[in-house]
C-alpha cells in the first residue's frame, strides 16, 4: 500500500467530517432563504451576464450525482433544461450524507456561468451552473 495514498484517504476523511459538522439543518437555514430568488432556466440560460453571482434557487429531479456535482433536470420532458449543481457535504441539509440519483430536490446557490458539455448524441450544448449553498430533498 502507498503511503501516499492512505495520507490522502486521511485526508478526505477529514475534510468530510468538517463538511459534515458544518451542515444545517432546514430550520437553521430558513432565515438565509429569503435572500434566494427563483429565476427561471430560460432567463440563466439567455442572460448569465445578468445573473452570475446572484443568489437563486431552483427545484429538480437528480440525474447524476457525483462527489462534487450533480446534473438536475429542471423539466423531464425537455432534457435541454438540466442544469449542474457543484456542491459538497456542507451544503447538504443535515443528516443527508450525498445526492442520489432519483433524489427530488430544492437547490440554494450562487449563478455560475453557463457550460459547454457533449449530450448522449454527440452535439455540444450549454447548461446553467449553480454553486449550492444548501440542498434539501423534497417530495414534489
Amino acid at each position: 500500500m502507498n503511503i501516499d495514498t492512505v495520507g490522502d484517504g486521511v485526508q478526505k476523511v477529514k475534510q468530510d467530517s468538517h463538511e459534515l459538522s458544518s451542515q444545517l439543518t432546514e430550520t437553521e437555514f430558513k432565515t438565509k432563504k429569503n435572500n434566494y430568488s427563483y429565476v427561471s432556466f430560460d432567463n440563466l440560460y439567455e442572460n448569465p451576464q445578468i445573473y452570475k453571482n446572484t443568489k437563486i434557487y431552483q427545484k429538480g429531479l437528480v440525474l447524476e450525482s457525483d462527489e462534487d456535482f450533480a446534473i438536475v433536470s429542471l423539466d423531464l420532458k425537455d432534457r435541454s433544461k438540466d442544469v449542474k449543481i457543484n456542491y459538497d457535504l456542507s451544503t447538504l441539509s443535515k443528516g443527508m450524507s450525498r445526492l442520489e440519483t432519483g433524489n427530488r430536490i430544492q437547490v440554494f446557490g450562487k449563478f455560475s456561468d453557463v457550460e459547454n458539455y457533449t449530450n448522449e448524441k454527440g452535439r455540444v450544448m450549454t447548461r446553467p451552473v449553480i454553486n449550492a449553498k444548501f440542498i434539501r430533498v423534497t417530495n414534489s
